[in-house]
């Protein structure tokens, strides 16, 4: 398991053991009428997309929601990105859509200009409420770009078209011009200055998850149950 962080690049001591291996890089249809209990099959409405007043945190979900589920990530890193496509991470953008929480983003940068532009272009997809969609793509594609060089301004305009509704005079002028430089600066720093040694991390209602619970990123049952717990301690 490998752990990035502006710290280095670290090497863990086990690899997680459900069906994907995630390392790290340093109720509208809830079934049974839990609304954290919700399938992949559910039918649910696109998330309310806002910045916290912290002017850092991107939340997905209703803001006033009382379970907050917090993820560190950075746009260039692998392990953030098999987290997103193949961990538990669409399991809580779903619970976030059921109303079951507030799913919380801290987009840090420290890859390198790639992991900044790609955060940029974030903050900018936010203010067309397209967050989410971009976000996944980011991730889907990620491997594919990493291969021809990173994140650059073209690639995420090109990216951009994909998502209807993106693109604009707004939207591109925030890309290529790196409107929202502060944001990133800002959120990387929040990232720097945590407890967080590598991405992805998660945390909790403010409790950082352990670096041992390996299985809260890959198995969704095994994260379910925590997120229960954590509701039922409130």
């Amino acid at each position: 398991m490998k752990v990035g962080s502006r710290r280095g690049f670290l090497v863990g001591a086990a690899a997680f053991t459900a069906s994907v291996s995630v390392g790290a890089c340093r109720s509208r249809s809830g079934g049974n009428g839990d609304p954290l209990d919700v399938s992949a099959s559910a039918k649910l409405p696109p998330a309310p997309e806002s910045l916290a007043a912290d002017g850092t945190t991107i939340v997905l979900g209703d803001p006033g929601a009382p379970l907050a589920v917090r993820l560190y990530e950075d746009m260039s890193c692998p392990a953030c990105a098999e987290f997103e496509t193949e961990g538990t991470a669409p399991y809580l953008k779903r619970a976030a859509r059921n109303g079951a929480l507030q799913l919380q983003f801290t987009l840090g940068s420290f890859l390198g200009p790639g992991s900044e532009v790609a955060a940029n272009a974030l903050r900018a997809a936010l203010d067309q409420h397209r967050f989410a969609d971009y976000h996944d793509l980011l991730y889907r594609e990620q491997s594919r770009v990493r291969k021809s060089g990173g994140f650059t301004r073209d690639v995420l305009l090109g990216m951009a078209i994909m998502i209807p509704g993106l693109r604009g005079p707004e939207f591109d002028a925030a890309v290529l011009e790196t409107k929202h430089r502060d944001f990133v600066e800002a959120s990387d720093e929040v990232l720097r200055t945590s407890s967080v040694v590598g991405t992805p991390a998660m945390a909790v209602d403010g409790a950082l998850v352990s670096s041992d619970s390996h299985e809260l990123y890959t198995d969704r049952s095994r994260l379910y149950r925590h997120l229960k717990k954590a509701s039922r301690a409130r």
